[in-house]
């Protein structure tokens, strides 16, 4: 099974086509092709082994971003706006998509797997502010649409259509360096709240389990998640950004009422220059952790006892899931890197009835 993605990038700086100065814009396109290996080989509804897949609607070109960003004194102010993913400034991290499954890369699974939470590769019209009154610390906040359908099949769909509601998320980090500037680090905090109304995973309108009623479930306004997310560099091997041994981790949670994952938590190293002769080269591994939230649980117990299909389309009574991926990206020159990568998922879609899996693959990353 395979999946690729070819990307295009499109930065245009305005301070040297029109004099003004900090202001730039951003275009991203991309076409994915391929199968959900997850879903096919291991029926896996909930992590998903190739980022690269999905999101695109199968059509050639998919517009994934479309936004203005100006710097302003001095860049302690940093605001963008237009078709932006929430994850393009929020709970984000370069170390992320060095891994391939969707745990992780390119943000934590409980937040990206959320309507509100835009991400890459769908957009919806937001804008954001972000303000560093130092080097080490930052504050950002911003305001998005929350539209089921983002941008439609080709991102070109821009209306209001089908809004449901905005999300807002803040975000705080400190960004210390630690030994005189040579191990940097990243500590951030978050809170994100989508003013939409979702079904409840368990009570219908009457406080009774919908499961047994027959009633519709009841719409909860509202669902929250927060977030803590850190990195820090432990020793270093090279003068690059990531030269050098890296420990992350992080944890979210999210409104159980309404939210499929409702804990949500990962610990990881990576390792770039660890072989000296080596010193583009990364290795990494990843643990993570996904509990889907207790009353969906409890309607699944039901729904299982009356033989009816499953919340969320479960292959049976979920409760958690969890994975453990060991990867080394190979570094041939400034263009290609290949990147071979093991995957063991336990409890696949986050129930007993399938079994734990092994995947293995690789990623050829080609940069022009």
């Amino acid at each position: 099974m395979s999946a690729q993605q070819v990307e295009l990038d499109l930065a245009i700086d305005w301070g040297k086509i029109a004099q003004l100065d900090g202001l730039t814009s951003h275009v991203t396109l991309v076409n994915r092709t391929g199968f959900d290996a997850s879903k096919r080989l291991i029926g896996d509804n909930v992590l998903q082994s190739q980022a690269v897949y999905g999101g695109t609607f199968h059509k050639p070109i998919h517009l994934v971003q479309a936004y203005f960003e100006d710097k302003l004194d001095g860049g302690r102010w940093d605001l963008a706006a237009g078709r932006l993913p929430v994850g393009e400034a929020f709970a984000s991290s370069p170390l992320y998509c060095g891994f391939m499954n969707t745990a992780l890369c390119g943000y934590p699974h409980a937040l990206a797997a959320k309507q509100g939470f835009s991400t890459f590769p769908n957009s919806t019209w937001g804008a954001r502010a972000k303000f560093s009154p130092g080097k080490s610390v930052y504050a950002q906040a911003g305001a998005y649409q929350v539209r089921p359908q983002a941008g439609g099949p080709w991102g070109l769909n821009w209306g209001w259509s089908g809004t449901t509601g905005t999300y807002l998320p803040v975000e705080i980090g400190w960004e210390p360096t630690l030994r005189g500037g040579r191990l940097p680090g990243h500590y951030k905090i978050g809170v994100g709240y989508d003013t939409s109304s979702y079904k409840d995973n368990f009570q219908d309108a009457t406080g009774a389990a919908f499961a047994l009623s027959g009633r519709q479930p009841a719409k909860r306004h509202g669902r929250y998640s927060a977030y803590v997310l850190a990195d820090q560099m432990l020793a270093r091997h090279g003068e690059g950004d990531q030269n050098g041994l890296i420990i992350m981790g992080g944890y979210v949670h999210s409104r159980p009422a309404n939210s499929e994952i409702s804990s949500f938590g990962f610990v990881g190293l990576a390792d770039q220059g660890l072989v000296a002769s080596r010193p583009k080269d990364t290795a990494g591994l990843l643990f993570a952790y996904a509990k889907v939230s207790s009353p969906a649980v409890r309607t699944e117990r039901i729904e299982e006892s009356l033989g009816e299909p499953l919340l969320f389309d479960a292959n049976g009574v979920q409760s958690h899931e969890a994975l453990i991926e060991a990867r080394y990206d190979v570094v041939l020159n400034k263009q290609v890197d290949v990147m071979p990568d093991v995957q063991y998922v336990i409890r696949p879609g986050a129930t007993r009835y399938q079994r734990n899996a092994l995947l293995a693959g690789a990623l050829l990353t080609i940069k022009l």
